[in-house]
């Protein structure tokens, strides 16, 4: 049993990027099918590069922070349930920077 996490890109949005042109998203429509047992999980930040009223003004580490403190939550009592990630562009770098305070702090 696994939990899988998805990390959307720049831009991006955790429900929006994942859907096709056919209106399907893979990480319901889809996904659940090859992994009946799985936890499939999504993780939206404030990615948004257009836009003055839009633009972000967090960092990479807000953002790996706050992913790291909600993945542990959702964890507790599942600690040892591994976790498959699928990031996209920028979510593959926060991602990077939560192993990178996991590795700091042990």
């Amino acid at each position: 049993i696994a939990s899988v996490v998805f990390i959307h890109g720049l831009d991006g949005h955790r429900i929006k990027s994942c859907i096709a042109k056919n209106k399907k998203m893979w990480l319901i429509d889809f996904l659940p099918n090859e992994m009946p047992n799985a936890r499939i999980m999504t993780y939206g930040y404030d990615g948004y590069t257009h836009g003055k009223d839009l633009f972000s003004n967090q960092t990479l580490s807000v953002h790996a922070r706050d992913l790291l403190t909600k993945l542990t939550s959702r964890r507790t009592g599942n600690e040892k349930r591994q976790i498959i990630f699928i990031a996209n562009n920028v979510g593959g770098i926060i991602l990077k920077s939560v192993r990178l305070f996991q590795f700091r702090a042990s």
